[in-house]
């Protein structure tokens, strides 16, 4: 899957990872440094993720930072998001905010009470009025008290981790909820009103196209506004996946992931469980608007479209990361050293090294509306879109690209391989890409 570049609905909320090549340095490699960043004034109104990490269990293929529900830590990581919420809402100057995620972790396991105090430290900080607010939720963790908490706080939509509809993707996928639990939850989420997200994981291991099919036939039948398809991804950073987690750690969730490649579809089985997908949604009404996410009319994700936008979002909370004015940053993940830090006023990690010109390019290629070099060009200044267009124009010929005047759009395999695509727009790497593209 060297060449894929998708993720989960919420993956687009972290900053913008490049494919790292052997020879080439990652983008963050030496190049972060901790400051205190919340007088940077974002663009409003501004999108606002929250995360919450507490889960039930933890899955091996996850590598947000998350922790047990019944962490000792948790009353206190509840304090500290409280106070950060509130101190950056004010150094903020309480800015309007038209977009919510509350995500994790498992944000559906906190009490209706933490809820509440959640959501009032939301409205006191920020101008909380949002055209879009997701939370997300596991299956068999929904009940009627927490769901009223949510649609108190203002949610409109669930986004739920559904991951697979089959026994037997849940089980190779080391998920704890069964797939009868799946429509209750559905169903709970239509009762209170709310739009509903599905995540689909494939490729999981001995999964066979007609299995996909009959995961995705289950799916489109509960009737989703969105769903969000992403491959099992087995090569992830380590430390934020197990550090707030006791026991064996990173080690056992190797050996998982081991056992996991032995028997995972190769990168032409993957190719084709992802064309499948596009072709049994795309029949059932869902646009195909993001590498990874496909909506009925109207229901497009507004969130992670100021994510792949390049607007400004804040994120508060262990491991979120935020793009204020063009400064990218997150707060760190290990939940006693997060707590730490907001109790010393808040600083974060800044990733000097982040390119907004560049990002912005990547961004713009994942969705279909594609990169508009005239726009970008008034945006950063014409010698960044020459560049970008020459980056762009030595695919020509690889079927990866459509141009429209100064529009372009990746194609169907261009979407497949996207990190082809990506690797051109790095600064300094042009030179040593990859030639397998044909």
């Amino acid at each position: 899957m060297n060449g894929m570049f998708v993720g989960s609905e919420r993956r687009a909320g972290d900053a913008p990872r490049a494919p790292a090549r052997e020879g080439s340095p990652s983008r963050r490699d030496g190049v972060s440094r901790v400051e205190r960043v919340s007088a940077r004034r974002p663009r409003t109104p501004m999108g606002l993720y929250v995360h919450i990490p507490f889960c039930a269990s933890r899955c091996p293929y996850c590598d947000f930072a998350t922790a047990p529900a019944r962490s000792a830590l948790r009353s206190r990581y509840m304090e500290a998001l409280d106070v950060e919420i509130r101190r950056e809402g004010l150094s903020l100057g309480r800015p309007r905010v038209a977009t919510l995620y509350v995500g994790g972790g498992t944000p559906s396991l906190l009490e209706p009470d933490e809820v509440a105090r959640l959501g009032a430290a939301l409205r006191d900080a920020f101008d909380l009025r949002p055209v879009e607010a997701t939370v997300e939720a596991n299956p068999a963790t929904l009940d009627r008290a927490r769901l009223e908490s949510w649609a108190a706080l203002g949610i409109t939509r669930l986004s739920l981790g559904a991951q697979s509809l089959s026994a037997a993707g849940l089980h190779a996928l080391g998920r704890t909820h069964q797939p009868e639990d799946i429509a209750p939850a559905v169903a709970a989420a239509r009762s209170v009103g709310f739009d509903v997200n599905l995540d689909l994981i494939f490729g999981w291991p001995g999964q066979t196209a007609a299995a996909w099919r009959e995961d995705l036939a289950a799916a489109v039948a509960l009737g989703p506004d969105h769903l969000s398809c992403y491959p099992l991804e087995l090569a992830l950073e380590p430390e934020e996946a197990v550090a707030n987690w006791p026991g064996a750690g990173w080690r056992s969730v190797e050996r998982w992931r081991r056992r996991a490649a032995a028997s995972q579809p190769d990168d032409a089985g993957i190719a084709g469980l992802y064309e499948l997908a596009e072709r049994v949604l795309g029949q059932n009404g869902y646009r195909h608007y993001e590498i990874a996410n496909w909506a009925l009319p109207g229901k497009r994700c507004r969130h992670n479209l100021g994510y792949w936008r390049n607007g400004d979002w804040l994120g508060v909370g262990a491991g979120a990361h935020s793009h204020l004015a063009g400064v990218r940053s997150r707060d760190v993940g290990v939940l006693p050293a997060y707590i730490a830090a907001i109790d010393r006023g808040g600083e974060r990690i800044v990733d000097s090294a982040a390119d907004v010109a560049v990002d912005t390019a990547m961004l713009a290629l994942r969705l279909d509306d594609g990169l508009d070099l005239v726009r970008y060009g008034s945006r950063f200044g014409q010698d960044a879109a020459a560049r970008v267009r020459t980056a762009l124009c030595s695919l020509d010929g690889t079927r990866l690209l459509h141009w429209s005047g100064e529009r372009v759009r990746l194609t169907a395999r261009g979407r497949l391989l996207a990190n082809e695509v990506f690797v051109r727009l790095l600064p300094d790497d042009t030179s040593s890409v990859s030639t397998s593209v044909q």
